[in-house]
């Protein structure tokens, strides 16, 4: 593993560990469950980050090696066949781009949500809804 990606997942893992312990102690303490499940996303999120620094110096080591030398084939398939139970990495609609570099619109992420809700709409329920039906919430 490429040393900066190294230690960058290391410290992250770190992070995320420490979050897990304080939502174990949230849910010792009875928190409400909406706190918890806000956290648990957090965690959630930081441990996609890992994933994704894994996946890019796995592209960018192993998978361009075995490229340079004809065996690119077979490091995709298992590339590929890792990543399937991993939404975040292989679904368009809620994947974040390998580099954390987000697009950026007037208002910001918080303001579209918002605008989304206001309309009363959740983009993805309404992407998956049937033609002509409104989401429910």
């Amino acid at each position: 593993m490429k040393p900066e990606y190294k230690q960058e997942a290391a410290l992250r893992l770190k992070v995320a560990a420490g979050h897990l312990d304080s939502v174990r102690r949230m849910v010792d303490h009875d928190a409400y469950c909406v706190d918890l499940m806000k956290q648990l996303s957090a965690v959630q999120a930081s441990l996609e980050r890992v994933q994704r620094i894994f996946l890019r110096n796995h592209l960018s080591t192993c998978v361009s090696e075995a490229i340079k030398v004809g065996m690119g084939e077979e490091l995709i398939d298992e590339l590929m066949e890792a990543l399937k139970f991993n939404k975040s990495l292989t679904d368009g609609r809620h994947g974040v781009p390998l580099d954390d570099t987000l697009p950026t619109l007037a208002g910001g992420e918080g303001a579209m949500a918002a605008a989304r809700c206001q309309a009363g709409v959740d983009a993805a329920a309404a992407h998956d809804a049937e033609p002509g039906v409104r989401a429910s919430r």
